[in-house]
């Protein structure tokens, strides 16, 4: 008989809506992750030679020290939206209970059919 039972029934209705809600999300969170990725590469770079003219910068002009500091403010702010945009993405997917679905989830037994 637990054959003949779809397997919509054998999820309470909170957990088809995580699985659901899971199933929706999983490809934004594909997306941030690799979001992340492709633009924190450059961003290091950037920053990485920021990081650089602020060693040098007694060989700079004050207009030209102002400038890499804006762009130092600039690279830290983005790197800052990364990190919020895939924390909430990942906040979001961790508050769908998704390994309760799993672990409640009984396949149907095809034996029985």
């Amino acid at each position: 008989m637990t054959g003949q039972i779809s397997e919509a029934k054998l999820l309470t209705e909170k957990q088809q809506e995580d699985l659901d809600l899971f199933e929706a999300l999983k490809p934004y969170l594909g997306q941030c992750l690799t979001l992340n990725h492709d633009l924190n590469n450059p961003l290091a770079g950037i920053m990485g030679y920021v990081e650089f003219l602020i060693e040098e910068s007694d060989q700079l002009s004050e207009e030209h020290r102002e400038f890499v500091g804006q762009i130092n403010r600039c690279a830290e702010r983005i790197r800052q939206v990364l990190d919020s945009l895939c924390e909430e993405k990942i906040a979001l997917s961790t508050k769908v209970g998704i390994s309760s679905v799993i672990e409640a989830y009984q396949p149907p037994d095809k034996s029985s059919d």
